[in-house]
């Protein structure tokens, strides 16, 4: 479901209590659910809002910084690939070289797609040899991949006898096909059951009908072809967009909004409609409260969630996480670049290679 613009208060449905009468407890979930819709639907629209701002300033101000960070990583990489080739480290030095340069290689194709180092990564990277199994151990992982697939406690002794081993198998499909017309026969469903089952489904039906109904009432309000003023004509087009539009995305609640909004002069739209209706749309607008909650649950298991962890937030916030993201990429690019600098001596190779730990 897409994001609608935010409504304005006057334009939301809502049942007004009308002189000395309070409202039933249908309307009064009728206007809840609409109030929460609305509350949903705007910091929704803000999220969206801010997330293109910080998608934008992501692509301007920190991935030229990040494609100079990689670059300097990856021309690293071929520096000290080079030392490993042609200088004489001690075999420590050399093991914790290896180590090193496989761990960075293989960080930057993961994370930056570097693929020109797929060579030096394949380079110091040494398959283990896998561990040796005792015949014991492979005999009982056989037996237990022959229960997994056939569902039979075998013996490997029992394939020598197939005759045996088939009259065992045939003998558990029984089983189990006997079983399963048992549960078959447990699952079939009561009268009582039957009868809630076709109660459900014209309830969805009449459901479905709602929003129908509310959809065909503003199109026969609003269609163009039947308007004959060019400026009337050009607004009930656009207003026919945005209700075709709300139809197809399943936003009852816009839907009602709309309604209100191009219907105004009809000041007992809602008051009209009955009781039975009014239960359907209390529905209607619920599974969208849901759908909406899960729209926006999204925002932290998402593709999105990363980026707004690391830059979303208050204006305040959103300015604070740059400058420091910012910060962060210019001083590991100066000290990449000094490092490249300094790494043209052997010496000062060896003497990193001292200072870092084993593995």
């Amino acid at each position: 479901m897409s994001d609608q613009p935010q409504s304005h208060a006057e334009n939301l449905p809502q049942f007004s209590p009308q002189a000395k009468a309070t409202l039933s407890q249908l309307q009064q979930q009728f206007n809840a659910s609409i109030q929460t819709i609305d509350q949903l639907k705007a910091r929704m629209a803000e999220r969206a809002r801010v997330t293109e701002i910080i998608r934008g300033r992501v692509q301007q101000e920190i991935h030229p910084l990040v494609q100079q960070m990689v670059a300097s990583r990856v021309a690293l990489v071929k520096l000290l690939d080079d030392a490993y080739q042609t200088q004489d480290f001690p075999r420590l030095e050399r093991e914790k070289l290896a180590t090193f340069l496989r761990e960075q290689t293989m960080h930057l194709i993961h994370h930056y797609q570097t693929d020109e180092l797929g060579d030096i990564l394949q380079r110091y990277s040494q398959p283990a040899d896998p561990p040796h199994q005792a015949p014991a151990q492979v005999k009982s992982e056989t037996q237990h991949l022959l229960k997994q697939v056939l569902g039979l406690d075998v013996n490997l002794e029992d394939l020598a006898d197939m005759e045996a081993f088939q009259a065992r198998l045939d003998q558990q499909m029984q089983e189990e096909q006997e079983r399963r017309e048992a549960q078959r026969a447990h699952r079939q469903k009561t009268k009582a059951q039957q009868a809630k089952q076709a109660k459900a489904k014209v309830e969805m039906e009449s459901i479905s009908k709602a929003s129908r109904r509310l959809y065909t009432t503003l199109a026969k309000l609003l269609h163009p072809d039947r308007e004959r003023d060019p400026a009337a004509r050009l607004w009930k087009e656009e207003a026919m967009k945005q209700v075709t539009l709300a139809y197809h995305q399943d936003d009852f609640f816009e839907l009602l909004r709309l309604q209100m909004e191009f219907m105004h002069e009809q000041e007992q739209v809602l008051a009209q409609v009955p009781e039975e209706q009014l239960t359907y749309y209390v529905k209607l607008l619920q599974e969208q409260i849901q759908e909406l909650e899960d729209e926006q649950s999204n925002y932290y298991i998402g593709p999105e969630a990363q980026l707004y962890h690391d830059f979303g937030g208050t204006p305040k916030q959103i300015e604070a996480k740059f400058r420091s993201a910012k910060k962060g990429l210019r001083e590991e690019i100066k000290d990449l670049e000094v490092a490249l600098g300094t790494f043209q001596d052997p010496a000062a190779v060896l003497e990193f290679l001292k200072s870092l730990k084993n593995h």
